[in-house]
């Protein structure tokens, strides 16, 4: 599956059930209060695939912190909202997490960029995007400048901690 390729939400909020596929859309204002929301209904859409707790916790901490870069970078003066899709397809768990503001200039979005380096490590910023690759099977950023970012997260849910 293309990661690029997946379908931006219809709606602001709903749910997809189709063949093999599931989908939960949502839209939620650029503000920390709201990520807890986010969080939320993504802990029950993974219990109720019993995605087991590791991996369950591993894809709910690339969330925040996708969701995180979003509120900080993308609208650093203005409100916006951010649309996050998970969905299962197969044996495929995606989060996409998408803004609209300012998209990221002078960020490595590479996924090799991140990992290869210790570089900075102990400064107090900058590994929001490190720890989000970490935690991922795969995942891609892309962010044509001024026109936002989609940060779209892949997780393998085969093996013993579905």
């Amino acid at each position: 599956m293309a990661l690029l390729n997946v379908l931006p939400p219809a709606e602001e909020c709903g749910m997809t059930l189709s063949g093999d596929r599931i989908a939960i859309y949502m839209r939620i204002p650029a503000e920390r209060g709201y990520i807890g929301n986010a969080v939320a209904t993504l802990r029950e859409f993974c219990d109720h695939l019993d995605v087991g707790p590791e991996k369950a916790q591993r894809i709910i901490v690339a969330l925040e912190e996708a969701v995180l870069n979003a509120i900080e970078y993308a609208y650093p003066e203005n409100a916006g909202v951010i649309d996050l899709q998970f969905s299962v397809e197969g044996s495929e768990f995606t989060v996409v997490v998408e803004d609209f503001g300012l998209g990221l200039t002078s960020f490595p979005l590479q996924e090799d960029a991140t990992r290869d380096s210790d570089e900075g490590i102990l400064d107090d910023r900058g590994r929001g995007l490190q720890l989000l690759f970490g935690m991922c099977d795969h995942a891609e950023i892309h962010s044509p400048p001024g026109k936002g970012t989609r940060a779209t997260m892949l997780f393998s849910l085969e093996g013993n901690d579905r």
